[in-house]
């Protein structure tokens, strides 16, 4: 099942803990009952295109991927981050998440407001690409470790998928050419090769500090345990 990630569908649920839920699961589809023909637009390019993964926008993956979805999810975490800030309770006021103040203009505002697909797309691959530190609200530079890491981890998926990609087309060449070899792999697109898969989101959690020290992980593979007849 694939869903919408945004923004307005990530909440927090209450449980004596504070723990991060999806919402909004009126356009998810389970895969194998979807049509054959990937391609169409209405079952893979759904979504707020902001959030949204760049492939998916540049229509260069057929079929919706897990690692679009974590993506989408990197982003939620990224705007949270850089567009508010805490605004602390008052006699007048309750407080809570409020517009960032004092910037001439929001990080990434140019994602809310690109009319097409493609130069989005074009504005994420750059964003992965750039090395500068992210620019976050000093409310939520307790995030940075955890960003600053999930997007190194898309950086490398990135640039190892383009390398297998460059890799096939010359071994077509050689091919065309008369020449033997090949390569000895398959490349895991589902995620990234292994650079965006769960473990991408949760494992920097383990090494927070400041007000994030300590989030409970609801789901740790890392606490699973087997056992054997043997």
């Amino acid at each position: 099942m694939y869903r919408i990630v945004k923004e307005e569908n990530a909440e927090g649920v209450v449980e004596e803990k504070v723990y991060g839920v999806l919402a909004d699961f009126d356009l998810s589809s389970w895969t194998k009952d979807m049509n054959e023909d990937y391609s169409k637009t209405s079952q893979q390019r759904t979504g707020t295109p902001p959030f949204m993964a760049d492939e998916l926008l540049r229509g260069s993956d057929v079929l919706h991927l897990y690692r679009h979805d974590l993506e989408s999810l990197f982003y939620v975490m990224l705007i949270l981050a850089t567009h508010y800030e805490i605004q602390h309770p008052t006699t007048k006021e309750e407080g809570g998440l409020r517009t960032r103040q004092g910037l001439d203009e929001l990080p990434y505002k140019l994602w809310f407001g690109e009319p097409t697909y493609k130069a989005l797309a074009s504005y994420k691959r750059d964003f992965f690409s750039d090395r500068e530190p992210l620019d976050l609200s000093p409310d939520f530079e307790d995030f940075r470790e955890w960003l600053e890491e999930v997007r190194l981890s898309f950086r490398l998926g990135i640039h190892a998928k383009e390398s297998y990609e460059d890799a096939l087309m010359a071994l077509q060449s050689r091919r065309r050419g008369g020449s033997e070899g090949g390569v000895t792999r398959k490349f895991d697109y589902e995620t990234l090769d292994g650079y965006a898969e769960y473990s991408t989101l949760i494992d920097p959690v383990r090494d927070l500090k400041g007000e994030l020290e300590g989030l409970v992980i609801r789901y740790d593979p890392s606490l699973s345990t087997s056992t054997s007849d043997g």
